[in-house]
């Protein structure tokens, strides 16, 4: 498998639920947090899949390991010591992260960071800096929102109205809907009603043919939706209600240039927001996913990645934009670009879907799309190798 050339990604321990962290001074801490100092950009370096790997915010700092299983950063990106190679790992859910020069694995025993030559505490999650989202209605100025206690929606976009789509481990295209503020799942009851609980609820995503997604409970077999009074829901039609819009969020970041201009101006508290969500770009417009909105989001696919919408770059209103940001970034040809759009790879940036769906009712028309397909999934579609 040839896997994509950049991508920014978290580092996650599943073991843990922790994230490896950089901070201004090249320090690694291993960290709850799902913020920007946890996001890791990997630039494939040459034809083998090797990689460096450097913080996202710091980006002068580079992953590095010596012989002896120490793991720290350095500034040098041309080392044999800042290579890594990244594989499925053989007996756990993950995959292994390799230093190339000393052929020892990335490993986190829950309060040390190191590298080793076996195989225990080496599986690691790689997740797409995007898993957090607005889900706004199309119909409708609203975003999915949710108090401690029950979900509604509300035109605000603010932490209440942001969501972490997170893919399950064990069934390809089912996902969780968990309030990034409350840390509770959305669920759904058989009569349509909605709630909130410990519970995790599994949903699925698909195309909407009114330029957006359907988000549809796998139990249930009802889709989300959101009528003209702004009342949250699910329902068994399939229409405009039934429509959302996707808009991912990166994460907030600041860098140590920043912190130290801030200091310097005497700045006590500083928040800052890097990229984001939803601007509009015309040239996906079109993108209904019929002939024209293919050829759009096509087009599209080349403009948009992870690079992009991490420097402040347009995304796409219309549609969803994910999908245009892990087209961008696996790097797929035309072909590639118009099969995972035009067969319902709408969530892209939840890149551990991937471009599964892309595969669906297409084997025969479309073969030789589907080798391009799976010779160019994305590091964070491990859960497809």
């Amino acid at each position: 498998m040839e896997v994509s050339g950049h991508e920014l990604c978290y580092i996650s321990h599943p073991n843990y639920d922790k994230r490896l962290s950089c901070n201004i001074l090249g320090n690694l801490k291993m960290k709850k947090n799902w913020a920007g100092w946890e996001v890791w950009r990997f630039t494939k370096v040459n034809d083998d899949g090797h990689f460096i790997i450097t913080s996202w915010t710091h980006d002068h700092k580079v992953l590095c390991s010596n012989p002896d299983g120490g793991v720290f950063t350095t500034e040098n990106k041309h080392g044999s010591w800042e290579m890594f190679k990244i594989s499925p790992h053989p007996n756990k859910n993950g995959v292994r992260i390799e230093s190339v020069e000393h052929g020892r694995y990335l490993a986190f025993s829950g309060h040390d960071l190191y590298t080793m030559d076996k195989e225990e505490d080496t599986a690691w999650h790689l997740e797409p800096a995007t898993i957090h989202f607005f889900i706004s209605s199309t119909c409708h100025d609203k975003r999915l929102s949710s108090s401690h206690d029950h979900p509604f929606t509300h035109h605000n976009r603010k932490p209440w109205e942001k969501w972490v789509i997170e893919p399950t481990n064990d069934q390809i295209g089912h996902f969780i809907l968990r309030s990034l503020e409350h840390g509770k799942y959305l669920g759904s009851e058989e009569d349509g009603r909605l709630n909130v609980s410990e519970g995790k609820h599994r949903w699925v995503i698909i195309s909407s043919p009114h330029d957006g997604v359907f988000i549809q409970s796998v139990e249930h077999e009802r889709k989300l939706a959101c009528n003209d009074n702004g009342h949250a829901y699910t329902s068994e039609d399939s229409g405009g209600w039934e429509t959302w819009r996707l808009e991912p969020i990166m994460p907030g970041t600041i860098s140590g240039k920043q912190i130290w201009s801030f200091v310097g101006i005497g700045v006590a508290t500083v928040v800052t927001a890097v990229a984001i969500p939803f601007a509009a770009m015309g040239v996906v417009g079109a993108m209904g996913f019929g002939a024209e909105g293919i050829a759009a989001g096509s087009m599209a696919a080349g403009m948009m990645s992870a690079e992009a919408i991490a420097g402040g770059g347009a995304v796409a209103a219309s549609g969803t934009v994910a999908t245009l940001q892990s087209i961008g970034v696996v790097g797929l040809g035309a072909a590639g670009a118009s099969a995972a759009a035009g067969a319902g790879a709408l969530v892209g940036g939840l890149s551990s879907l991937g471009v599964v769906a892309a595969g669906r009712g297409l084997e025969n028309e479309l073969e030789g799309t589907m080798v391009e397909l799976a010779n160019s999934l994305p590091l964070c579609s491990w859960r497809m190798w």
